[in-house]
């Protein structure tokens, strides 16, 4: 597979993965899908555009690239976190789907009478995993075509009974805020570094006289598809059928993730440390029940989008984002700044504050 298209397939892939476990059934209501579209156009575009542009500004992926760019804006090396964040969420990433399976097989196929607990099954697909990130980013595109076979499967197979129904409003609440948030940021991938680690084979690709707004909605645009698709599937349900060819295609992109992680961590300590540690961090994750396995998800991939945002908004130098944009208009670039340096983290701190109010009930 030609890495070019490594964005669109993580940006497919990853609501299909994530939104039936952080909004499950919420396609019914009208207004969270109005709150989502919003999260998605102010929120989850300007900082998008923030990590497309810092990975084509460093020319690097992402453990090289914030070394890159914080030398070159003179900030504090803590702003390099984002890079070890990213390393952390891709691994929570791919643990999620290897316990929601653990949980599954149990579920929905109870004839394979497996001998094993959810977390031994959780265990064991992790060692799978392990095996299918050799392939690195091969079967990425075969991935996303069973997960999107399987949730049709879903969709459909039930009929009338599939659980989807023509959306009403209903009250709205910070809950919804938070999962709308959510969907926009954790669901989509933005500020974990798979975008950046996907585009930056391409870097020297792209014209820098051109502006990166096409590539940026494109790549936008097909998250709001899939994201859309995604929320109608998470109201069906789930048939054995669908989940044994949903599975195995979730285990192909979680094996992309892995070797995301993994790249990252031998580049960072070298190739025999860096692999120790992703099979010991895969392994110790995958123990974890499914629920500490999400919320530690949502809480490090928001605030890995803070620190992105505050990053991309604050310590960088006003004149080499600009650069880089290549907007037309000086008012676009201002109006993407505001929106990344102050709309954005107080939308994300709100959503923080419903995510522990809906934890707390």
């Amino acid at each position: 597979m030609s890495s070019r298209y490594t964005v669109f397939f993580v940006s497919c892939a990853l609501p299909l993965l994530l939104v039936s476990q952080i909004a499950p059934s919420m396609a019914h209501e009208l207004d969270f899908w109005l709150l989502w579209v919003v999260a998605m156009t102010f929120v989850g575009l300007p900082i998008l555009f923030a990590e497309i542009a810092l990975s084509v500004r460093s020319g690097a992926l992402p453990y090289q690239g914030i070394q890159k760019l914080t030398r070159e804006a003179d900030a504090k090396i803590i702003w390099r976190m984002f890079a070890g964040l990213s390393v952390f969420i891709s691994l929570l990433f791919a643990v999620s789907i290897t316990t929601r399976l653990g949980e599954g097989v149990h579920l929905h196929l109870p004839q394979l009478q497996l001998p094993l607990p959810s977390v031994g099954v959780s265990v064991l697909l992790a060692f799978v995993l392990l095996i299918l990130s050799l392939l690195k980013s091969r079967l990425l595109p075969v991935g996303v075509a069973l997960v999107v076979i399987g949730s049709l499967i879903s969709l459909f197979d039930g009929g009338l009974d599939s659980g989807v129904s023509v959306p009403v409003m209903t009250a709205v609440s910070l809950g919804e805020w938070a999962k709308a948030v959510s969907l926009a940021l954790i669901c989509v991938g933005v500020g974990s570094g798979l975008y950046w680690f996907g585009n930056a084979p391409n870097v020297a690709k792209i014209n820098p006289k051109k502006s990166l707004s096409g590539m940026i909605l494109a790549i936008w645009l097909s998250q709001l598809v899939f994201g859309s698709f995604a929320l109608l599937v998470s109201s069906s349900y789930v048939t054995p059928t669908s989940f044994a060819v949903s599975g195995i295609g979730m285990l192909l992109v979680a094996g992309f993730l892995v070797y995301y992680a993994g790249v990252q961590l031998m580049y960072r300590f070298g190739w025999i440390n860096g692999a120790i540690a992703t099979l010991v961090g895969l392994l110790v994750l995958s123990a974890l029940p499914a629920k500490i396995v999400l919320i530690t998800l949502i809480v490090i991939g928001m605030v890995a989008v803070v620190l992105l945002a505050l990053f991309a908004g604050f310590a960088m130098k006003i004149s080499h984002l600009r650069k880089t944009f290549n907007f037309k208009s000086e008012a676009r670039y201002n109006l993407w700044r505001m929106f990344v340096r102050i709309f954005a983290p107080l939308a994300i701190l709100v959503a923080l504050v419903g995510w522990v109010l809906e934890w707390l009930r």
